[in-house]
């Protein structure tokens, strides 16, 4: 079914409402097709009425953040993808401890936040790319540490479109995953800071910033392509089958860090999606683990 630019009613809409939009452009990894439509909400209130619109007329969508932890296929995604950005990504204080960002803002930004108000504590995400709203559905973490220990409650759109609380005590994180249904939408998180000297936040963020460019490489890719296995490191499984450098196509596991795969310039969808399945046959082969993806493969 192709679905048409007018289906929405958007005369009196703020929002951009864009037809066979190419979307490699906002994914790191700068692979994939166009969308049937392309959709930059205004506001939450028009999210919500664009989201009831797609809903009513059987519009299937997708929701995309920064773009950062995802593989879009060639061939383009079908019905709507809606972006969620910094106009949704607002940032304000609750008490002194406690700041609720909207699932748009980045977590470079949820970060300088904190050091304006001489809040500290989340200095492991420095470097992470990507806004709280995945971050937090992904439980993104480094250094042995994750986002989920330091939220204490998130809103969501959920399936009837209502905009619903969920309580700490509800909520349950573990490596790289979490209960928010997949389904929901998180509109905002409530994250837990702790009181700390603005210079001294920064300097532990830049130490662990600079450890983290020494392991990343430069040219396009979406981070760790696979969820690390009980087992131990994803990345060592990786490297200790010589598989550093392999290539299919433009796609090649990066000599930085053997758990990510690299963009060499024209890198296609199917190149990531060989190079994934052949390394999940060899560490199947020779460890007998199955690895798990990390990234979103739409």
């Amino acid at each position: 079914m192709k679905v048409r630019l007018n289906i929405i009613n958007n005369e009196k809409l703020k929002s951009r409402i864009l037809s066979q939009h190419d979307l490699a452009p906002y994914t790191s990894f700068k692979i994939g097709g166009k969308a049937d439509l392309f959709i930059i909400p205004y506001s939450w209130d028009e999210l919500i009425y664009i989201l009831s619109e797609l809903k009513e007329k059987e519009i299937p969508t997708k929701i995309l953040g920064a773009g950062t932890n995802v593989l879009i296929s060639d061939e383009g995604i079908k019905g709507a993808v809606i972006k969620i950005c910094k106009n949704l990504g607002n940032v304000k204080r609750i008490d002194s401890l406690i700041v609720e960002a909207e699932s748009g803002c980045l977590i470079s930004e949820l970060l300088y936040f904190g050091w304006q108000n001489e809040l500290g504590g989340l200095e492991f995400l420095m470097g992470i790319p990507g806004t709280i709203g995945g971050a937090v559905t992904g439980n993104a973490g480094a250094w042995r540490k994750a986002i989920g220990d330091y939220i204490e409650g998130l809103y969501v759109i959920d399936n009837s479109l209502s905009v619903k609380y969920i309580d700490k005590k509800d909520l349950h994180f573990s490596y790289r995953n979490s209960n928010i249904p997949k389904e929901y939408i998180v509109k905002s998180v409530l994250v837990r800071f702790e009181k700390k000297d603005k210079d001294i936040s920064i300097e532990q963020a830049k130490k662990y910033l600079k450890e983290r460019s020494k392991r990343l490489p430069k040219y396009p890719s979406a981070g760790s392509v696979f969820k690390n296995p009980p087992q131990g490191p994803a990345g060592v499984f990786i490297e200790r089958l010589g598989l550093k450098g392999k290539r299919i196509g433009d796609a090649m596991v990066s000599y930085e860090h053997a758990n990510v795969i690299i963009n060499l310039g024209h890198a296609k969808y199917k190149d990531v999606i060989s190079l994934i399945s052949l390394i999940k046959e060899e560490v199947k082969k020779e460890y007998g683990i199955e690895l798990e993806p990390e990234i979103r493969i739409w």
